[in-house]
This record gives C-alpha cells, sequence and structure tokens, in this order.
C-alpha cells in the first residue's frame, strides 16, 4: 500500500512516497521515494510532472514473478523446511526460503551473498513474497548453511529432482551425463583480492560435476559432483554405478546414458572407462586441431544439419547462419569412431574477427619494439631474446607460433626486425574457424543426433545451443571457499538451471520460440511503478505496461494483465 508522507525540515514541508506491508503480521515500510515540496506535489497532481506518467520507483517484477511460478510445482522452500524445519525462535526467512532466494537470484543475475539483500532491494519481490530484506545478509546465509549435513544434502537433492522428474512424462529414459571441469574461482577473481589478503584465503577448489538431464527435454535429472580424489579409474567406475543407482531410485528406468565430455575431462582414464563398458556411450567435442585432417575437408563438402537451431534460424530470416556438418569415421583412441564435424558461420564470424585482433596485436609488440631496437634501448642479443618473446606471445594469444616469420637485417647502421605473416598457416588456421570435431561411440546415431545433444541442449559448454544457457554462466562465479558451503551453493546453481530449462519447456509448448535467456532479458524489463493517477485519491503500484513480448510470454505462462495487475488466466 502507497501513501503521501509529510516531513517538516526547518520548518518547511517535504514529501515522500511511503508504502507498507504486513511484513511476518507486522506493518512495515517497504520501499520510501523522496518527492520534495507541496509545489512538487502539486505539480504532481495535476499531472504537468513527466515523472508521474512514467511511475515512481520502478522496480524488476517479471523475472521474479515468471520464476516464483515456476517454483509453485516444485516448492523448495517447503521441501527443505520439511526435512530441516526452522528452530522455535528463529526470526526472517527459513533455511528453505534462503535456498529459494539464493537461487533465484543465480537465475536471474547472479551476485555474491553480500549483495543479495541490496539486488532483491531493486526488484518487486516483498509484493511476491514478503521478508525483511536486511535478513538476506551474508552472515544469515551461512549460519543456516551450516545446519545441513553433507546427508541432509544428499536428501535434498534427491526429494527436489523426484518433484523434477514427476513433471516429465513418464517413460524408457535417454539420459545424457555430461561431466565438466571446475574452479571455485576465476582468474579474474583472484587477481582482484589484494596480495596482502589473499594470505587468509584458502586454494580454490577444483571439481569435475556430473549433470545427468533426459535427452528429448533438457530437464535436469540428478547431478554428481566428482573431486579430484575421485577421478582415478576405480572410483569413478563407481561414481558411474552411484549416479545410475541414484536415478533407477527415482524411478527412472535408464534405456541409454550417453556421456558427455566437457573442457578439462578427457582424460584417457574416463574415456578408456567409458568406451569399455557397453551401457555407457560417448561423445566428446574437440577444437580441429585434435583431428587436423577433418579440419581441412572443404565447406563444399559439408551439407545443412536438419535440426531444431536451423529451423529456429530461418523463421528468424537468417537462413545464412545455418550450422553445416561432415560426417565420416576415424581412428581415435586406437579405436574406431563415428566423427561429425560442424560449422558454425556466427562462430567463424566471431572467431575471425579475434585471429585479426590478434595478429594486429602482435604486429603493434614488436612494431614498439623495432624503434626500441633502432634506439638502442634492446641487447646485443636482441635477435635470439625476440625470437623466444615472439613465441611468448602467441603462447599468451593462443596463436600458432609458425604464424609469423622473423628477420633480423640492417639499413646502413639501423637494425630493421622483418615480422611476415606466413600466409600458408594462416589459410590452414582459418581453414578451422567455427569448426568442432564431435567424436562418438554411437554407431546407431546420426550426424543430427550427434549435434543435437551438443548444439540444441543447454549443455558441454562453448557451444551454441537452443536454450542459449551454458553450465558455466549458471555455476561461475562461485564465491566459496569452505567445501561444505561450495557444495550447497552448487545444488543452489542447479535448481536455477532448473527452474530456467522448465521455463524454457512451458514457453514453447504454448509456441513461444523464445530461450530463457531472451525471455529473462523481456521480463527483467517488465516493472512495476507507483502511480499517481489524476482523479484518484490513493497512489498505486502497479505493472508499467508490457510490451507485445512480454505479455505474450506471461499469457504463454497462463497470466493475462488487467489494470496493472497481473492475473491468473481461467
Amino acid at each position: 500500500m502507497a501513501h503521501l508522507y509529510k516531513k517538516i525540515k526547518k520548518g518547511r514541508e517535504y514529501f515522500y512516497i511511503r508504502e507498507t506491508q504486513r511484513v511476518y503480521g507486522k506493518p512495515t515500510t517497504v520501499n520510501q521515494v523522496y518527492l520534495g515540496t507541496a509545489e512538487k506535489v502539486q505539480a504532481l497532481l495535476t499531472g504537468q510532472d513527466e515523472k508521474a506518467q512514467q511511475g515512481f520507483s520502478p522496480k524488476e517484477f517479471g523475472s521474479i514473478f515468471a520464476l516464483n511460478e515456476i517454483d509453485r510445482d516444485l516448492d523448495l522452500a517447503g521441501l527443505v523446511d520439511e526435512l530441516l524445519p526452522p528452530k522455535k525462535r528463529t526470526k526472517g526467512p527459513s533455511l528453505g526460503e534462503l535456498f529459494f532466494y539464493a537461487a533465484l537470484n543465480r537465475a536471474i543475475d547472479s551476485t555474491s551473498k553480500r549483495k543479495l539483500a541490496a539486488w532483491y532491494e531493486a526488484t518487486d519481490i516483498l509484493r511476491i513474497r514478503p521478508m525483511r530484506l536486511e535478513s538476506l545478509s551474508s552472515q544469515n546465509f551461512w549460519n543456516h548453511w551450516n545446519r545441513v549435513s553433507e546427508a541432509d544434502l544428499e536428501e535434498i537433492i534427491n526429494r527436489f529432482f523426484k518433484k523434477v522428474h514427476a513433471l516429465v512424462p513418464s517413460k524408457k529414459e535417454n539420459l545424457l551425463l555430461e561431466i565438466s571441469s571446475y574452479t571455485s574461482t576465476s582468474t579474474a577473481q583472484e587477481d582482484a583480492i589484494p596480495s596482502a589478503q589473499r594470505k587468509g584465503v584458502k586454494a580454490p577448489h577444483q571439481f569435475w560435476l556430473a549433470l545427468i538431464t533426459e535427452r528429448s527435454s533438457g530437464v535436469p535429472i540428478y547431478y554428481q559432483i566428482i573431486t579430484k580424489a575421485m577421478q582415478g579409474k576405480e572410483s569413478l567406475d563407481q561414481v558411474f554405478k552411484d549416479i545410475l543407482a541414484k536415478v533407477k531410485g527415482m524411478g527412472i528406468e535408464v534405456e541409454d546414458l550417453t556421456v558427455i565430455l566437457g573442457k578439462g575431462t578427457d582424460s584417457p582414464t574416463l574415456i578408456d572407462l567409458i568406451d569399455s563398458q557397453e551401457d555407457l556411450h560417448l561423445i566428446a567435442a574437440y577444437t580441429p586441431d585434435f583431428l587436423p585432417e577433418m579440419a581441412a575437408v572443404p565447406l563444399r563438402d559439408f551439407s545443412i544439419l536438419p535440426c531444431k537451431y536451423n529451423r529456429r534460424l530461418i523463421t528468424e530470416g537468417t537462413p545464412q547462419d545455418q550450422i553445416l556438418y561432415y560426417e565420416t569415421r576415424a581412428t581415435v583412441w586406437d579405436r574406431p569412431h563415428k566423427v561429425a564435424v560442424t560449422f558454425d558461420p556466427r562462430a567463424f564470424n566471431n572467431q575471425y574477427e579475434e585471429f585479426k585482433e590478434k595478429i594486429q596485436r602482435v604486429r603493434q609488440e614488436f612494431a614498439g619494439l623495432q624503434r626500441k631496437w633502432q634506439q638502442g634501448e634492446l641487447p646485443e642479443e636482441a635477435p635470439k631474446s625476440l625470437e623466444t618473446h615472439l613465441l611468448q606471445v602467441c603462447q599468451y594469444l593462443q596463436l600458432r607460433p609458425d604464424l609469423f616469420k622473423l628477420d633480423f637485417s640492417f639499413e646502413g647502421d639501423s637494425p630493421v626486425i622483418s615480422l611476415e605473416l606466413q600466409e600458408k598457416v594462416v589459410e590452414e588456421v582459418l581453414r578451422g574457424l567455427g569448426k568442432t570435431i564431435q567424436i562418438t561411440d554411437h554407431e546407431d546415431w546420426s550426424s543430427v543426433e550427434i549435434s543435437e545433444a551438443n548444439i540444441d541442449r543447454c549443455i558441454v559448454e562453448e557451444q551454441i545451443r537452443q536454450t542459449g544457457i551454458t553450465l558455466e554462466e549458471v555455476l561461475l562465479p562461485q564465491y566459496h571457499w569452505t567445501e561444505s558451503k561450495l557444495h550447497v551453493n552448487i545444488f543452489v546453481c542447479m535448481v536455477a538451471l532448473t527452474y530456467l530449462i522448465l521455463l524454457f519447456r512451458r514457453l514453447h509448448e504454448k509456441g513461444l520460440l523464445i530461450t530463457p535467456k531472451e525471455a529473462m532479458a523481456e521480463l527483467r524489463n517488465l516493472r512495476t511503478a507507483v502511480f499517481w493517477e489524476p482523479g484518484e485519491e490513493k497512489l498505486r503500484r502497479r505493472l508499467v505496461p508490457p510490451n507485445d513480448t512480454q505479455l505474450a510470454i506471461l499469457q504463454a505462462l497462463g497470466f493475462r494483465v488487467e489494470e496493472g495487475r497481473v492475473i491468473l488466466t481461467k
């Protein structure tokens, strides 16, 4: 409820919009907006102020509202609180509610726990789930999450994914298991920590994440954290057995399990283990330099891949961006495998521009060194040291060192550095841009099925996929140094991923071909604001008029907009 509130300072009247709401049964001021003097308020009342027409104190609404609706079938907070109920004297959000608030933030705009309350303050969460924002402090999270034991977390994970699977039509499952490598913090984050503060900071955790998804729907089914100590052959064998046992314990009948290797997990031990078991299949994606002979195949030998992603490009009017493919067989890891090479024109354009920029950086670097050499600022042994420097620069920029030929000569008394680009090597590099090599032991899968497992799904990092979500975006950054809290937060990330995939399914079932990323971008701009309509006595927070896309998303979720309110369609 919004109303005018007057304050008197030094004998003058100043007015505010103050919003109050019952939080935990008590009337609470949840928002206050400064308006100004009585003259300013008069201008607002008569409609002379443009700000009044746009609304006061706009707050993000659509993203919170949509994901809260997705959660209704899962009730994450209730699920957690049933297992670990609030203590009698606990005030503020329960453990389950803290899980929910963290998952919502991770799905929409991930922040650290210290910034969570400030982030929620810019949203209209209080209209959806009233609470005291100051309860969302990092210390409150740590205090609550300390209650979650390893066994408790495992039970929470099992209960949550049982509910998730209940939303997917029951059938014999073809499952995909992606294994990717992660670090609990990125290099950029480590660099941002002042050296004086690093002494008390523990080293970041490195781990593999094994995520199982249902092949046709992309819905997450279960996941397992694989620590470094578990990455030996015997341990990995047991990990696969445990995962399958957990999945079967949820009532899921597994017909086929395909393991997709993400970055940093293509170890010989893991590949041998998967290849040696009849009930496990493998898909591994590599850059073209893994099989140079495949990268050299000319595009005239490629065909258009008849996948969902390409069909979407046609409807968008960009058929020139369709992904092409080439299928063959090759001996890899001492065994014959099916190989599908894909070419993505958009990826090619991006990588080509990046390649040109890197070459220019090398040229600029050596132009500067040329000037220094001519001015006598480099030592006599400069030629040898500059060759070493070129190797280091190429390594840093991830360029082939044989791209350049470095020559040294003299023009008169002036030394000259000649940096010649090797055109033959450039052609070899260009032939590989935009291409991905996918290797599988699935003899019965077509290139379309292999590629759709990578392209049209929400898995395998660095690939374009239909949902537009990468695991890395959901999982990173991780701001947790304690292993127990890291494991809890990874569950929060998996919940966020599940919300987004379920949202994706709901929209597509209604014929709205939009990715969760695109939907979130639209919904984040769907806001509420306080309006004071001429002729009305009371202030009212209502929905800012939605655009056509925002309206279509709400309608796909079963809602309509009426008089500034979102109403369930009967």
